[in-house]
């Protein structure tokens, strides 16, 4: 009789073991909370998306971009500064080949932050308009094309003084250089 005792009782306990882990996995794979869908933009904040679309046909409009998808830190250094997936922007304004050309927030507030530096550090401009007072396309299409003017015309003027600059730094890395193989004189 113990001969079938022994094989039972570790039956038994296999299948009460199997039983405890597979009640624990379960409660694993079960998620905590529970979550629904809901829209991406609400109110004002869809009305302004359809208003850059309408006022912007040759640009990309995106909406609620974390930071991070656009700026990246400069040095090791730069980490320390908020995290950036937290930070989002209301909504991007990029040419053809994807490359912001606006920021625009849709704020009751104007309170300079964090974000505000952020922007300002990587040189892209920040748009503000609210709730109260949407532009209409013509006003999205005017501002976003001055400020692409603004950043074209930037451009050329670093570019022309990085070449009106080359000759004196032309002459003296070649004054430099012939110094350095002069003979010295006795």
């Amino acid at each position: 009789m113990e001969t079938f005792i022994m094989p039972g009782a570790f039956t038994l306990l296999l299948i009460l073991l199997f039983v405890i882990g597979w009640n624990a996995r379960r409660r694993k794979l079960t998620p905590t909370a529970s979550v629904r869908a809901q829209a991406l933009l609400e109110g004002n904040q869809r009305q302004l998306y359809r208003i850059l679309r309408a006022g912007l046909p040759n640009h990309h409009v995106m909406a609620r971009v974390p930071f991070s998808a656009f700026l990246a830190p400069r040095d090791d250094r730069q980490r320390r500064r908020p995290d950036l997936n937290a930070i989002l922007a209301d909504f991007i304004v990029c040419d053809s080949g994807f490359n912001v050309v606006a920021v625009v927030e849709l704020t009751t507030n104007a309170h300079p932050g964090e974000r505000d530096s952020l922007l300002r550090d990587a040189a892209l401009p920040l748009v503000r308009w609210t709730p109260d007072a949407l532009p209409d396309a013509s006003e999205v299409r005017e501002t976003i094309h001055d400020l692409e003017s603004l950043h074209a015309m930037s451009e050329r003027v670093a570019a022309d003084a990085e070449h009106d600059d080359e000759p004196a730094r032309s002459r003296r890395t070649k004054a430099a250089s012939a110094a350095r193989r002069r003979e010295p004189r006795l």
